[in-house]
């Protein structure tokens, strides 16, 4: 030993020795001073703080242990404290068991109504099931999306504690003109994870705020009334369309999806239609005249649209309501037969579509007489589809009385009187009769020019119309403009699928294809 520390004196006693030693243990003391700071930055963010979430912190207290339910690890028996940037911090009582129950009862609650849904498939008629579908999907969505907020408890936790937070700001902001008392009750509520109060307080706070809405609803439905009655129908689709988005009423959404319907804004009418469909089943039933008013809205809809398989079920789904509650010797039963008539006819199911046009024309002339506009639709629809048959005489005789009895009631600047005006045409075109048949296409064209705008595809079906019997007289220079106009419109406002655009892009290929070539000059 004493050998050892000799050893080591006499190294020491070295000058550059030394001066090596003393740098060693310099370093080593800078490393300790790093060391010792970097550990404390662990300790004290283990004992002081949490995870930071949306403007304040949640700290959750109690111990760890794994969830029974989806295995993940959750705190057991703690509660968090969010901080808000109104009225200090909200304790909230709420705790990550309670959460998972209450996750747990909502699943139970949607698989409930899942085996409820499936029961009620075996006894439903076709048009029941499309519904029930629907409604299967809908409860599916919300049963993965409760199932994702069980697998990731800390996750929802933390979402739904920092919900409580921001409705607990809300409150303070929007209830001024609500009681202390009560705001203090709400806000205690949501503490314990209890919305109920505070979603009351919310409620009327939206009542108070919803009746100036209301007010500028009825105004702009007012105002879509008058532009109705002018047979200004773009100006009405507008007005309307204002007051649904406002106050999205059964009687708002029911025009609505009308005028954007006769307006050619079809993609909107289809959402005005579904809204519709939905208001009415939640605020008068199943079983009610409404919902079969709905459902017939919405499948012309659909139709127009070329949706054919889809309209179908929902046109019968509304006949059969309407077969319960309003009965069949009804005038709007009538236009429900003669609507899925239409339908079968563009299936090309002509011999299904005759009897129910029949049906329909015997129903309105023992309901609402034969010198009713509503009687004129239906003689126009049977002859149209006796045209489209080959029965041309049958068919010209009932033309001619729905215009008489048009220009008696609507007036010849209504835009179903252009509409019959073109079928007569078509017709007239058919029987060889070309020279009758132009003035009534371009008449036609400026009552829609004027009634539903040049932009409008039923504008667009009279300029083909045109355009077709223009060739068939040989004056391939004035039909092709129209032909090109046409198209155009169909594409901008039906799509490229659409059966009309098909049906147009046909004439228009053959069009191209017999048109003479040009002569030198």
């Amino acid at each position: 030993m004493e050998e050892y520390l000799t050893l080591i004196w006499d190294w020491l006693g070295d000058e550059d020795h030394r001066a090596r030693l003393l740098a060693i243990i310099a370093a080593l003391g800078l490393i300790g001073t790093f060391l010792g700071w970097f550990f404390g930055l662990f300790k004290r963010s283990s004992s002081g703080g949490g995870q930071t979430a949306s403007g304040g912190s949640i700290n959750v207290g109690g111990n760890v242990k794994r969830s029974a339910i989806t295995g993940e690890n959750k705190a057991e028996g703690g509660s968090a404290t969010v901080g808000g940037n109104v009225g200090g911090n909200l304790n909230i009582g709420y705790t990550l068991e309670q959460h998972e129950a209450a996750q747990q009862r909502r699943l139970d609650e949607l698989r409930a109504d899942l085996e409820a849904k499936h029961a009620a498939m075996a006894d439903a008629s076709e048009a029941k099931q499309e519904l029930l579908r629907r409604d299967l999907d809908q409860i599916q969505k919300e049963k993965i999306a409760v199932q994702g907020r069980l697998r990731d408890l800390d996750a929802s936790y933390a979402e739904v504690v920092n919900t409580m937070s921001d409705l607990k700001a809300q409150l303070d902001r929007e209830g001024n003109d609500i009681g202390g008392d009560r705001l203090a009750e709400a806000r205690a509520a949501l503490e314990r994870g209890d919305f109920s109060k505070a979603d009351a307080l919310f409620a009327e706070i939206e009542a108070r705020k919803a009746m100036a809405v209301q007010s500028a609803a009825r105004a702009a439905f007012g105002r879509g009334e008058i532009a109705e009655e002018q047979v200004r129908w773009e100006d009405a689709a507008e007005h309307y369309a204002r007051a649904a988005g406002l106050d999205p009423t059964y009687d708002t959404l029911f025009k609505a999806r009308e005028f954007a319907w006769r307006a050619g804004d079809y993609a909107r009418a289809v959402g005005f239609g579904a809204e519709l469909i939905r208001v009415a089943r939640e605020g008068f039933g199943d079983e009610s005249t409404a919902l079969a008013s709905a459902l017939n809205e919405h499948a012309g809809t659909i139709y127009a649209i070329g949706r054919y398989a889809e309209a179908e079920p929902l046109f019968r789904q509304a006949l059969e309501i309407g077969e319960k509650t309003i009965g069949t010797q009804h005038p709007t039963y009538a236009i429900r037969l003669s609507n899925l008539a239409g339908l079968l006819r563009a299936m090309g199911r002509t011999n299904e579509a005759e009897p129910l046009y029949r049906q329909a024309l015997e129903i309105g002339e023992k309901t609402i007489g034969t010198t009713h506009p509503g009687y004129a639709i239906h003689l126009n629809n049977l002859a149209s589809l006796l045209r489209d048959m080959g029965r041309l005489d049958e068919a010209e005789p009932l033309f001619r009385q729905a215009l008489e009895i048009d220009a008696k009631t609507i007036g010849t600047a209504h835009p179903d009187y252009a509409i019959h005006l073109n079928n007569l045409a078509l017709l007239l075109r058919a029987m060889g009769r070309t020279d009758e048949a132009e003035p009534l296409y371009r008449q036609a064209l400026e009552i829609d020019a004027k009634a539903i705008g040049t932009a409008h595809p039923g504008y667009a079906t009279g300029l083909l119309n045109l355009a077709v019997l223009l060739q068939d007289m040989g004056r391939y220079n004035e039909a092709e403009p129209f032909y090109v106009e046409a198209l155009e419109i169909f594409r901008v406002t039906l799509g490229p699928n659409h059966p009309n655009t098909k049906k147009a892009e046909g004439y228009y290929a053959i069009f191209l294809a017999n048109r003479p070539a040009p002569t030198p000059d």
